[in-house]
C-alpha cells in the first residue's frame, strides 16, 4: 500500500498541466485546452534564441534579475505548464537546455508573447525568440480569448490561417514583438 501511494505521488509530480493566471487570479482550464496549451508551448520551446543560462552577454547586467523578471510575470497574466517528459529546447545561438516547465507571459505591455521562462531542476532560463508561430497559436487559442485584452482579439483577427485555422505567416508588424 505504502508503494502504490508512493508511485501515484511520484506520479502526479510528473503529470503534465498548464494553468493560466490573469492578474493574479487563476482560470480554470478544460483538460481539452490544457492539452492544446502543453502541445503549443512545447512546439514553441524547441526552439528559441539567446537565454539567460547559456548566452549570458546577450542579456547584459539584465542576466542577475531573472528571478526578479520571473516573479514579476508569474504573478501577472501567464501561462504556466508543466510537461509530463522532460524536453531538450535547441539555441539557435548554440546548446541546449532541459525543459520540464515553461511560464508564459501575456498581457505584457512591452511584447504580444512573452517574456518566457523555463525550468528544469533548480536551473532557471528566461528565453528570447522562441518559435514564433506556436507562440501566436497560444496567444490567439479561443479558450483563452475572453481572458486576455482586447488587443489580442484585434491582433489575432488580422492573421492569415490555413484550411485547419492554424496560423500561417504573421504580418511583419507583429511577428518582430514576440520575445
Amino acid at each position: 500500500m505504502r508503494l502504490l501511494l508512493l508511485l501515484l505521488v511520484a506520479g502526479s509530480a510528473c503529470a503534465q498541466d498548464a494553468s493560466l493566471r490573469v492578474s493574479g487570479k487563476e482560470i480554470s482550464l478544460d483538460p481539452e485546452t490544457r492539452a492544446k496549451v502543453v502541445a503549443l508551448a512545447k512546439d514553441m520551446y524547441r526552439r528559441c534564441g539567446p537565454n539567460t543560462l547559456q548566452h549570458v552577454g546577450n542579456f547584459g547586467p539584465g542576466v542577475a534579475s531573472t528571478e526578479k523578471r520571473f516573479a514579476s510575470v508569474d504573478g501577472t497574466t501567464r501561462l504556466h505548464v508543466r510537461f509530463s517528459d522532460s524536453f531538450v529546447s535547441t539555441s539557435h545561438l548554440g546548446g541546449t537546455l532541459g525543459v520540464s516547465e515553461a511560464v508564459i507571459g501575456l498581457a505584457q505591455p512591452e511584447v504580444f508573447v512573452g517574456p518566457n521562462f523555463s525550468r528544469h531542476g533548480a536551473a532557471l532560463a528566461e528565453h528570447l525568440q522562441c518559435e514564433y508561430l506556436p507562440a501566436l497559436e497560444l496567444a490567439c487559442l479561443a479558450e483563452l480569448s475572453p481572458f486576455l485584452p482586447e488587443r489580442y482579439r484585434e491582433t489575432c483577427a488580422k492573421l492569415e490561417r490555413d484550411e485547419k485555422g492554424r496560423i500561417v505567416m504573421p504580418p511583419p508588424d507583429i511577428a518582430p514583438s514576440c520575445s
